[in-house]
């Protein structure tokens, strides 16, 4: 970095160059080219980082995805090996009864369970069966229906107006 005694030659020296009519605005000039370069090393900055971020991202994303298909597999070859020994224990057991089924009878009927409550009508249900029962009635809705149920103005009570 300049120290100030450099700065200062630096300076005099374009005094005596430029002349001090033109020395401001080159000093604007250069500060913006200064400031336009900045903000073009932190815009580089900036995208360097966004892509490095990206590339981790992509990364634990691909790792992810490599665990979630190995836990896949883990987990349909143990349901794979379940079926088959529920397969094999059925097979064991249904294979003394025969076709008949228990002690050579009938097969039983299966028992079905009753609901203990009743379903209720939901909301969605409820609107519209409001929204027939109006048009059934044929009740007007909303604030013009509200409007309709006084009686109109007379033309006496409006008032006038004289120019």
């Amino acid at each position: 970095m300049l120290d100030f005694s450099e700065l200062l030659i630096i300076g005099g020296v374009a005094l005596v160059v430029l002349g001090p009519e033109r020395l401001p605005h080159a000093a604007r000039t250069l500060g913006s080219w200064v400031g336009k370069m900045q903000q073009y090393v932190s815009q580089v900055r900036g995208d360097f980082d966004r892509e490095f971020h990206l590339a981790d991202l992509r990364r634990i994303g691909e790792e992810a995805r490599a665990g979630a298909r190995s836990v896949e597999t883990a987990v349909r070859g143990t349901v794979s090996g379940v079926e088959s020994a529920v397969t094999g224990v059925r097979d064991q057991v249904m294979a003394p009864l025969g076709e008949s089924g228990w002690s050579g009878g009938p097969s039983p009927t299966p028992q079905v369970f009753h609901r203990r409550y009743r379903p209720r009508p939901s909301i969605d249900d409820l609107s519209l069966e409001i929204e027939r029962l109006k048009r059934q009635l044929a009740v007007p809705d909303g604030p013009v229906a509200a409007r309709r149920r006084l009686a109109p103005r007379a033309r006496i009570n409006r008032v006038r107006v004289r120019r």
